[in-house]
């Protein structure tokens, strides 16, 4: 399916490619608007979103000390179910968060593990990027 690029100030020097996903945790439910990075290693979730999904901290998995806009900040593991009528029509798809104990972070889908359950091509010229389960 073929999305295109928006921005969040309606600004277009800053056109990213943004992917709205519903996340499912243990019944909860929360629209999701994320940015899909290549660069990412992993999946990231603000703090605010997993509390949003009634996660609770403590009893997550402790994620060892990450990189880049994430290292100063205390992460822990989090998966939760991901749904798009279009993407996903028959089942969510599972993915696992880096749950970072910051608002200062975006929604990132990663490397680990968004990319290795959707296949994705980037048509930046064109402002555009298409998106399939794998």
């Amino acid at each position: 399916m073929r999305f295109s690029y928006t921005s969040p100030d309606d600004s277009s020097a800053t056109l990213m490619p943004r992917l709205k996903l519903t996340l499912t945790y243990r019944g909860t439910t929360v629209d999701a608007f994320g940015l899909l990075d290549t660069g990412s290693t992993v999946n990231v979730l603000p703090y605010s979103v997993g509390l949003a999904l009634k996660a609770v901290w403590t009893p997550q998995p402790v994620v060892p000390e990450l990189s880049g806009s994430l290292s100063h900040v205390a992460v822990r593991a989090l998966d939760a179910f991901a749904f798009h009528p279009q993407l996903t029509p028959q089942s969510p798809v599972q993915l696992v968060f880096a749950w970072a104990k910051s608002d200062l972070v975006p929604i990132i889908w990663g490397q680990m593990n968004f990319f290795l359950e959707f296949n994705v091509c980037f048509y930046r010229a064109q402002n555009a990027f298409e998106v399939s389960l794998k």
